[in-house]
């Protein structure tokens, strides 16, 4: 019988159901840390990281016999930062349900700005009839800023309502979601005909920054810009300027360069922004812990393993 695994787990959110199902064996230990000490303390022995993106990556440098981390999400910026990944150590993200929650909280957020919701809130509150004029999804254009998963999964949806999907890709190739597709050379023609952006894109070197002033101005004045994607894409002071100066209609934002976004951004009281807690995609902790299992299984066997990011490109 080979040496025991040591698999350390770090979530953000409760670790409950992870200790539920991750149970040790003559082959395998967990060692569950619920603080960055007990990272620090239990590191140096793991053979495997099954961790949040809110891991403490400047312990790697002490793990002597780490091989492989899986991350319980879809992005994996977090451990590539500043060289975070040590030499020879496999990453893999999460590739479960994302695409399907976000796709949901894209199209309901996007159909609660068409249909005034907030304005029919407030008639509501006091009690005044008063029919609204309200737009449609229907016929309009959404461009999606990465076709991968996710971005497939909100095209989809968008499509189903009716609505033309553009794709922005690395390659300028798109699959059948998509009416349309360009690669990041083409940024400017690409931004100029939307009437929503999504922005669905990994955090990398390329991407990040990739929409500041000037791409703001390219946009309609009529555009709404969705980012459920990584903050850091956008330049975010560019995108307030944007905002109050009527640049671009509306932004509904799930990310953002600081978080938690401090109390005194001027995002959260902007009448034309809508801030989320970044929770347009969900761990949900049955659905890691099977992946993970999976994985772990192939892991082991020494089968090729799922969602295997390139720390080259980033994703």
């Amino acid at each position: 019988m080979g040496e025991r695994l040591n698999v350390l787990v770090f979530t953000r959110e409760s670790s409950a159901p992870y200790r539920a199902r991750l149970i040790d064996t003559e082959a395998i230990r967990y060692l569950f840390c619920e603080s960055e000490d007990s990272v620090a303390a239990s590191i140096e022995g793991a053979d495997v990281i099954l961790g949040s993106v809110a891991f403490p990556t400047r312990f790697l440098s002490t793990a002597r016999r780490l091989k492989w981390i899986q991350v319980t999400g879809a992005g994996v910026d977090a451990f590539l930062a500043r060289g975070g990944l040590p030499g020879n150590v496999l990453l893999t993200r999460a590739d479960v349900a994302f695409g399907g929650q976000i796709a949901e909280y894209v199209i309901g957020h996007l159909l609660a700005k068409t249909q005034r919701v907030r304005d029919v809130h407030r008639l509501q509150a006091a009690r005044r009839w008063e029919p609204l004029i309200v737009d449609f999804l229907k016929g309009r254009t959404m461009g999606v800023a990465g076709t991968g998963s996710i971005g497939r999964a909100v095209a989809g949806r968008a499509r189903g309502m009716g609505m033309r999907t553009i794709g922005l890709s690395r390659t300028g190739r798109g699959p059948s979601e998509f009416d349309a597709c360009y690669g990041p050379e083409r940024l400017s023609e690409f931004l100029a005909g939307l009437d929503m952006l999504v922005l669905c894109l990994p955090l990398t070197p390329e991407t990040r920054g990739l929409i500041g002033r000037e791409e703001l101005a390219r946009m309609k004045r009529s555009a709404i810009l969705v980012n459920t994607a990584r903050g850091a894409i956008v330049d975010e002071e560019a995108l307030i300027e944007a905002l109050r100066e009527k640049v671009i209609c509306a932004a509904i934002l799930d990310v953002f360069a600081e978080e938690p976004l401090p109390e005194t951004s001027p995002l959260w009281t902007m009448e034309n922004v809508t801030v989320t807690s970044h929770h347009s995609g969900l761990n949900v902790p049955e659905e890691i812990i099977d992946y993970f299992l999976a994985n772990l299984a192939r892991f082991r066997s020494g089968e090729p393993l799922h969602g295997l990011v390139d720390p080259d490109r980033g994703y």
